[in-house]
């Protein structure tokens, strides 16, 4: 069940940049490719610094020129990566640990083959998951609000000081989201001192108390949205994709991750039913079939490991006399 960063990184929008350009050219990159951070790379498509957009945001807060500013004056020197072949659970966990939520991804060379952040993995940990697992309540935390003629620069330190990637816009009674790609145009086009009403324009998606965390990313994934409110009376919590994602890593840490196996047995004739009964109470055997054709019996079993799993198979059920062949396939990925 170990799947890859390779099968979840972004590998068509790279934002690579130089070194001397501006802050506001990291966020031109930065909105164009849709991305949390921009890489400048060595001469050979090495990752040397990463300007990630908490910097991008903390830099405007503390008031900096985005026009003087160069990237190498705030970037990171000498950036975290991870390789294409990681699994990306150690990969969010490096994540989690450093404290980041933007990763350059290269290979056994160095050189830069994609980017990973949380929220590109956030479907691909919850299909691992049941829909009943996790609730978004838990992990939600308070909306920040700002009237409409707030400045970009108010905003950011109101993330800053945060540490969310959006800030709400009141108009009325209507709540709009000023989300990272609105906050990349507005200081593209107007610099700090933009209006925020102007540039608002996520669409708040509500969901109920206790709604489930499965079903929200699939929400997010059909709207292609990064976040959603939980909507209690007139009080206002927003989630994340990319919290989300931590809280699938936490709940597959604390289950374990499963191996699942189908062994195709054949018995001797008239043994059928006496030896499924023997491999039901096999440990790791989570159903047993009777079936027709040229095999007699399917198991269905759940281990730790796959070494683990084929220890059930020789010790639980080849060792059985009346067993006479069995054929094993291993789960690679589950399709809901």
């Amino acid at each position: 069940m170990v799947f890859r960063v390779a099968e979840v990184m972004e590998t068509r929008h790279l934002p690579v940049i130089t070194a001397d350009q501006t802050l506001r050219k990291a966020a031109e990159v930065m909105l164009e490719n849709k991305t949390l951070g921009v890489v400048t790379l060595d001469t050979l498509r090495r990752p040397e610094l990463v300007l990630s957009f908490r910097r991008l945001v903390r830099a405007v807060a503390s008031g900096l020129d985005v026009d003087k500013t160069t990237v190498a004056e705030q970037a990171v020197v000498k950036p975290i990566t991870v390789r294409v072949e990681d699994d990306i659970v150690f990969a969010l966990n490096l994540m989690r640990k450093r404290g980041v939520r933007f990763l350059p991804v290269v290979d056994e060379t160095g050189e830069l083959k994609g980017i990973l952040e949380p929220r590109y993995a956030a479907k691909a940990l919850w299909d691992r998951l049941r829909y009943d697992i996790g609730h978004v309540e838990p992990i939600s935390r308070k909306i920040v609000v700002l009237p409409e003629d707030a400045t970009l620069r108010a905003a950011a330190k109101a993330m800053d000081e945060s540490g969310a990637t959006e800030v709400f816009v009141r108009s009325g009674e209507e709540l709009r989201i000023l989300r990272e790609w609105d906050f990349l145009e507005a200081l593209v086009k107007a610099g700090p001192e933009a209006k925020i009403g102007e540039y608002a324009r996520g669409e708040v998606i509500y969901v109920p108390p206790g709604f489930s965390s499965k079903a929200a990313v699939e929400l997010m994934e059909e709207n292609d949205v990064n976040r959603i409110v939980v909507r209690k009376d007139r009080e206002f919590n927003v989630v994340t994709l990319s919290d989300l994602a931590f809280q699938a890593l936490e709940f597959l840490e604390y289950m374990g991750e499963r191996v699942m196996g189908v062994v195709l047995v054949n018995v001797e004739t008239g043994r059928e039913r006496e030896v499924a009964e023997r491999i039901m109470a096999v440990p790791g055997v989570k159903e047993v079939i009777m079936t027709t054709g040229p095999y007699d019996l399917l198991v269905m079993l759940e281990a730790t490991t796959p070494s683990e799993l084929f220890k059930i198979v020789t010790e639980g059920i080849r060792s059985l006399r009346a067993v006479k062949a069995t054929q094993t396939m291993v789960a690679t990925r589950i399709i809901h």
